[in-house]
């Protein structure tokens, strides 16, 4: 099996490099564009809660929140309430914050690998700054529809804690943890701002790296086949034919499909917006996988898929049964009230989940 994979990674190296070869201008191309995004959107919004987030842990803040929400995190997720921070940092972060934060607390021995692996399968989101002031203002013109996508991307993240948490929680007689030694705020801001420094420089390759795939791929026309890859999706968001190749994109590189989506992807703009900044892209993935090192990525592919799915659904109920906050919107974005049944047995379905999986855990 090892010699297996080992092959078929010298087969994907050597394929990479002959579709890069003939298109080396178009890949220069990429990585410019993918600095400029690093440089212009994610490092900016990314690095002031990095040094929060580290600052946040080496201090011992993270300690004192997990006390207050160790009661709520045990009983609906099963986990401790050291996880809190993590969390929270997620939701108002951005990607990888949630991530590294729980990494950080697993080598600090105060979550243990279960803990941390599970905690990485819903706790690395798009933050607010993103979904509002890039979502919701530059894209769509409305704030407004920002907030909702930000608010529709915590409940799809809680949600989809319910599915990778444990079957059963965390017992009240269950050993402390060995909790990490408090540094002063000096010692703490400047090892919190080397690794929020370190990691920049870990996001801003992977960007540039999907960035320039993108444009290789654009360029060598195997984008004219996309229709044919994201066939399912098309299907379940109800997009045109012509948003393939700009959703495509998105799950390689979401910010690159992000910018180009408004001008392809018709009525189903806001369920495709909440695909793509809930599964986050492969990109997103490279960047979680460079700041998680030791731990297992299997729960964060399968979240961010549930998240991303959840996202998705939960956005389509929303313009089914309620109007949408900014009329100028409406004729372009409103999904035509074709599928609310399939919606309504979708949602149900996952309810039927979530409850079959917590009826167990002593509420």
């Amino acid at each position: 099996m090892r010699i297996l994979l080992s092959g078929s990674g010298i087969l994907f190296s050597a394929a990479l490099f002959l579709l890069i070869l003939p298109y080396t201008g178009a890949a220069a191309q990429g990585v410019r564009e993918g600095l400029s995004i690093a440089c212009s959107t994610a490092i900016p919004a990314l690095f002031p809660f990095f040094v929060l987030s580290g600052l946040l842990i080496r201090t011992g803040a993270v300690q004192w929140l997990g006390k207050w929400c160790a009661p709520c995190l045990r009983r609906v997720y099963g986990l401790s309430g050291a996880c809190a921070g993590p969390l929270l940092l997620g939701l108002i972060g951005g990607y990888p914050i949630g991530a590294q934060a729980a990494r950080e607390l697993y080598e600090s021995d105060t979550l243990s690998r279960t803990e941390a692996e599970t905690l990485l399968g819903f706790c690395n989101n798009t933050g607010p700054a993103f979904l509002i002031g890039v979502c919701g203002s530059a894209l769509c013109g409305s704030v407004k529809i920002g907030i909702l996508l930000y608010g529709i991307h915590i409940v799809s993240a809680l949600l989809t804690g319910l599915l990778v948490a444990p079957h059963t929680a965390v017992s009240d007689t269950a050993p402390k943890q060995t909790l990490p030694p408090r540094l002063p705020f000096a010692a703490s801001l400047v090892q919190s701002t080397e690794q929020a420094g370190c990691s920049c420089l870990k996001i801003t390759a992977f960007i540039m790296l999907f960035s320039m795939l993108c444009r290789v791929l654009e360029a060598a026309d195997l984008f004219s086949h996309a229709p044919v890859f994201c066939a399912p999706l098309l299907w379940f968001l109800g997009a045109p034919p012509d948003a393939a190749p700009t959703i495509l994109t998105g799950l390689l590189e979401m910010t690159s499909g992000l910018v180009e989506l408004p001008h392809t992807a018709g009525r189903a703009l806001l369920p495709t917006m909440s695909l793509l900044v809930g599964f986050g892209g492969c990109s997103v993935l490279c960047q979680t996988a460079a700041v998680v090192k030791g731990l297992s990525m299997r729960r964060v592919l399968y979240g961010k898929l549930i998240h991303g799915l959840l996202a998705a659904a939960l956005t389509m109920l929303v313009q089914v049964f309620f109007p949408l906050p900014t009329p100028v919107f409406c004729s372009l974005v409103t999904r035509p009230i074709d599928r609310p049944t399939f919606l309504l047995l979708l949602f149900s379905l996952f309810c039927a989940i979530f409850s079959s999986k917590n009826r167990h855990i002593r509420l």
